[in-house]
């Protein structure tokens, strides 16, 4: 009986999912015996032979040591490309890889320093595995860098006992290369929104997106125009002129910055900042009649906030019977949130920009006839972005995604408690959420 060739009862459809099933069903695969070779196939890494193993027990997790020859039997010049077997010089390096059975895993191993026999160079053997001069391998720093995606560099420094600096320097180093190997292609459609980094000091960042392939493609320091105007020059005249929608918040400096510098491209004033500024004229139109109310119906007013600047459509029952009972109180309010709610109609169920014009228009004469100084200020806003506001009706294209990835970014900051540096923020951003 050849055991080498030995194989176990064929599994069955459904996998085991536990050692009891595994024990009675079986796995089909071939068993392979221990030979000399063993580690070194276990470990997999190129031109690592493992020639020997020690276990040194800790409180918190054992470390496996493997001792490793290399395999290569010759170095190559870098000056000339020679190849050379002359060998002047060894010396012991300790290198981390990944885990091996729930175990650190370091490797030890003799890195070899030739002569060229042509040129008379001497210099150190290159590594496929470990990088030059680097302390781990490459495949352990993927791994590393995976959990940074994830994690905090606190709870990435735990889970591999490693110090924060390092766990830093290996994110920044895989973020760096994966920024430089992006695939970069057209953009059509451009979002922009900023988003605050630190609140209390009002700083902004400007975050540009692909709204096609909903991506990040830059963060920007400041949302100053001569931020946009630098980026805009790391784009080709071609890659300029593919981009045919900029959508974006009722910012001023955007608009100008866009009609100039992209003058081709339609303007698109996002959906979401609109009904964000007509939820806020009518917080301050509820906050005025809310200081004026007594009695029941001040009582009556209290806790609305939500409930008026909320879709009326996503209200549960008894949401809805408190928002009644809330614009039942006072006339003016009613009427107010009745034509909020007619506003946001419109942007949902209209799908053509003539008839959106038309709509839009009876809507401003409504509001006109309430003489709400509150609902005439957005009136005044929604003036001065009338065409933006109609391209909405062509493109139906949102800051949406935007909006979303600011959420995103958020929890981000959170997670890491906040960031000092905007280029580890800005690596950060564009390691989790950058070009695919």
């Amino acid at each position: 009986m050849n055991l080498n060739n030995l194989l176990l009862l064929p599994a069955l459809v459904n996998r085991a999912k536990d050692a009891a099933r595994a024990v009675k069903q079986g796995v089909h695969t071939t068993i392979h015996w221990i030979e000399e070779t063993t580690l070194t196939q276990l470990l997999d890494l190129p031109h690592f032979a493992v020639s020997g193993y020690s276990v040194e027990t800790t409180s918190e997790q054992d470390i496996l040591h493997l001792f490793c020859e290399l395999t290569l039997e010759a170095g190559i010049c870098p000056c000339c490309q020679t190849i050379s077997t002359t060998i002047k010089q060894y010396k012991e390096r300790c290198v981390r890889d990944c885990d091996i059975w729930g175990k650190r895993t370091f490797l030890h191993f003799r890195i070899r320093r030739f002569e060229c026999p042509d040129c008379g160079l001497r210099f150190t053997e290159e590594l496929s595995a470990v990088g030059w001069r680097r302390r781990q391998t490459h495949r352990f720093e993927q791994e590393v860098y995976q959990h940074c995606l994830r994690c905090s560099r606190k709870e990435t420094a735990e889970r591999f006992h490693l110090s924060q600096s390092t766990v830093q320097g290996i994110f920044k180093k895989g973020a760096k290369r994966r920024c430089t190997q992006l695939s970069w292609k057209r953009v059509r459609v451009l979002g922009m929104d900023e988003i605050a980094l630190k609140k209390r000091h009002k700083q902004y960042v400007l975050v540009l997106s692909d709204l096609e392939r909903r991506c990040v493609l830059a963060v920007l320091p400041t949302r100053e125009q001569k931020e946009l105007v630098a980026w805009l020059k790391t784009l080709s005249s071609a890659e300029k002129k593919a981009i045919r929608v900029v959508s974006m918040d009722m910012w001023r400096p955007y608009r100008a910055f866009v009609r100039k510098q992209l003058p081709q491209a339609q303007i698109v004033a996002d959906r979401f900042h609109v009904m964000k500024n007509l939820n806020e004229q009518l917080t301050k139109a509820r906050r005025q009649i809310q200081r004026q109310a007594k009695g029941e119906t001040a009582e009556a007013l209290k806790g609305s906030r939500w409930l008026l600047v909320r879709n009326r459509d996503a209200l549960t029952e008894k949401q809805e019977q408190q928002l009644l009972t809330a614009i039942s109180a006072d006339d003016d309010l009613r009427q107010a949130y009745l034509l909020k709610e007619e506003f946001r109609l419109i942007f949902e169920r209209i799908h053509d920009r003539d008839q959106a014009r038309r709509f839009l228009m009876a809507w401003i004469f409504k509001v006109q006839q309430t003489n709400n100084k509150y609902l005439l200020a957005f009136v005044k806003t929604l003036q001065n972005w009338w065409l933006e506001i109609l391209n909405y009706f062509d493109e139906r294209i949102t800051n949406g995604f935007v909006e979303g990835m600011n959420r995103a970014i958020r929890f981000i900051i959170w997670r890491a408690c906040g960031f000092r540096s905007f280029e580890n923020f800005r690596l950060q951003i564009l390691a989790e959420h950058g070009l695919p």
